[in-house]
């Protein structure tokens, strides 16, 4: 297809001690030395961690979130477990009463309970275990096609399998002991009195402090007192929903930092369309074939090449990638954190990138360094410091001087070029027609890409965790949500006959319903405004989790305002469905029934 026969990349394992890293780099420079002593440059050297496959770091990353937000909603689920059991020993409470009475001991009606929950957790497990198997198989072979290879043969992992037994039986029953311990500890005269009425109404300092506030209809006072009567409850599905809250505002805030981080990548690299090439041409001969291209607003000609620091102790580093550039380029915007940029009257002066000084810990701004570039060494004297931005180690020279140093005076191996246009389809029909002019002219092309290609490449990586992220931030709502709706139904049992009253003296169908929605929505409320707090900090330490495992950096943190105002509306739309059911069955009910109630 036209190009060379000849080969160009050499993959080694080390015959001895092969997972020893230390041994492994000196093979590799030997290898390369003995390469470059033939006449022939290495491009550049790169080798993996031993043992390990190159994308594990990232995926433990991955498996570590998705870890801790699992056991989040595992902990939640058990809230969940403590509403559900509360909410039926509150309905069944004149019959532990009768059982207790005609001498059923406590230790049997809690064992009665528990084993209603053990069941429960059985069934479930009978969904969950299938379930779970075909949701990990899916997301395996997700990620798999990501790293490019196909799961052959899947299988269920006995022990992943005997950890989710344990925790489908032993967390809901743990999560229900005590409040079965509580509820049958109940006495027999307890029991057969209890009308559902009173619980402290009045007694409280909120309550007369809603006794003293002008201006509120009383079916909303009655919702402000009955949302803090039981404050253990009220705790509880708090504690849920604030959770829930947090986890989905600090994810969409690390979707924020992320993206603003890529907004900062691509403000560092300021061109459309970066052409490589196979060897270094002349500059005058690049500019040519790229101006004559229609679209084409600006040129510059870089060179780039591989070399190898030289430490004191005389070994050397993995490959560091010099560039060769005009000090005054208007195609690089890098973010100075210490020292200076380059200067046009800059000789042996070199500018480093964090991800250099992070595999090179001892160089400062101010060090003198040995750079080893092919069979040459050079000193140069480090002026400054940059952040790095997904590319690896990389020095920067100044053009006219670092080109002589490695024998490449007026000649380049890349071009960066600045269209007219900036959309993606406009900087990709340039890119092609540049390609074509360089091929055109004889000239052997290594890549060609645009900005706009490499954007899509890289929001589409950050895309995948947040999604696997928001996956569970969905998953610990619902949670959070089924845990409301089970608090405001034991809140409507507690007040059948209080309903009963209230429907007695007058209330109508629409006053009781707008009690109970009142209630759900302003502990949705209250969960939201601690949420939005909590979530300041989750997310900073997502964020910082995110960008340390999968891009090398940490993005400067942005609150997502956005996402907290969506999550106040989809927690109050979520307070307002988990409390219907509940308040239409409370406004259902005859003045007969409820006050008849058992």
């Amino acid at each position: 297809v036209g190009e060379t026969r000849d080969f160009n990349q050499i993959d080694f394992v080390a015959s001895e001690r092969p997972t020893d890293k230390v041994h492994v780099h000196a093979v590799a420079a030997r290898i390369r030395n003995r390469i470059e002593s033939s006449g022939r440059e290495v491009f550049f050297t790169l080798i993996l961690e031993p043992g390990k496959h190159w994308a594990d770091n990232s995926m433990q990353a991955m498996i570590i979130m998705l870890g801790v937000l699992g056991a989040l909603s595992l902990l939640l689920s058990g809230f969940l477990v403590v509403n559900t059991i509360t909410a039926l020993l509150t309905q069944q409470v004149r019959q532990v009463g009768i059982m207790k009475a005609i001498g059923a001991r406590a230790d049997q009606v809690a064992g009665l309970y528990l084993t209603t929950v053990a069941i429960f957790g059985a069934l479930a497990l009978v969904v969950a275990v299938p379930l779970g198997a075909l949701a990990a198989r899916a997301m395996a072979t997700y990620v798999g096609g990501l790293l490019n290879f196909e799961i052959a043969l899947y299988q269920v992992s006995l022990r992943v399998l005997a950890l989710e037994v344990t925790a489908g039986l032993i967390v809901p029953v743990a999560a229900a002991l005590y409040p079965i311990i509580a509820g049958t500890r109940i006495t027999v005269r307890e029991a057969i009195s209890t009308y559902g009425l009173g619980a402290g109404g009045g007694q409280s300092r909120l309550d007369r402090f809603a006794g003293r506030v002008r201006g509120l209809t009383r079916p909303l006072l009655l919702s402000l007192r009955n949302t803090f009567r039981r404050r253990g409850r009220l705790a509880l599905t708090l504690t849920t929903l604030t959770l829930a809250g947090a986890i989905f505002i600090g994810i969409t805030s690390v979707q924020r930092s992320l993206m603003g981080f890529m907004e900062t990548l691509f403000r560092y690299w300021n061109y459309d369309v970066q052409v490589e090439f196979q060897r270094s041409y002349r500059v005058e001969q690049l500019q040519h074939q790229a101006r004559s291209v229609p679209g084409v607003a600006r040129v510059e000609s870089w060179g780039f090449r591989s070399s190898q620091r030289v430490r004191p102790d005389g070994t050397e580093s993995e490959s560091i990638f010099l560039v060769t550039l005009p000090a005054a380029t208007g195609m690089l915007q890098p973010i100075l954190l210490g020292g200076r940029w380059l200067v046009p009257g800059d000789e042996n002066a070199l500018v480093v990138n964090t991800d250099l000084t992070k595999k090179e810990p001892d160089v400062r701004v101010g060090d003198e360094i040995v750079l080893k570039i092919g069979t040459r060494k050079s000193t140069w004297r480090v002026v400054g410091l940059v952040q790095g931005i997904l590319a690896g180690p990389l020095a920067y020279a100044n053009y006219p001087y670092a080109s002589r140093v490695i024998h490449a005076y007026g000649r380049a191996d890349r071009v960066q070029v600045v269209t007219d246009r900036h959309d993606g389809a406009y900087t990709a029909r340039v890119a092609r027609a540049i390609e074509t002019q360089f091929r055109r002219a004889g000239l052997r092309l290594t890549s060609n890409q645009t900005t706009a290609e490499l954007r899509k490449m890289v929001a589409a990586q950050f895309n995948v965790i947040i999604v696997f992220l928001m996956i569970m931030a969905v998953l610990l709502a619902v949670v959070g949500g089924l845990g409301l709706a089970g608090t405001m139904s034991i809140n409507v049992l507690e007040r059948t006959r209080e309903i009963g009253v209230m429907r007695a003296i007058g209330a109508s169908d629409r006053a009781v319903v707008q009690i109970v929605l009142v209630e759900g929505v302003l502990i949705g409320v209250l969960s939201w405004m601690a949420g939005a707090v909590l979530a300041y900090p989750l997310g900073l330490g997502l964020s910082n989790a995110v960008g340390q495992a999968f891009l090398n950096a940490t993005p400067a943190y942005r609150y997502s305002l956005p996402g907290a105002a969506l999550w106040l509306a989809l927690v109050i739309v979520l307070a307002a469905v988990a409390s219907f059911l509940p308040a239409w069955n409370a406004s259902r009910l005859t003045i007969r029934d409820v006050l008849a109630y058992e």
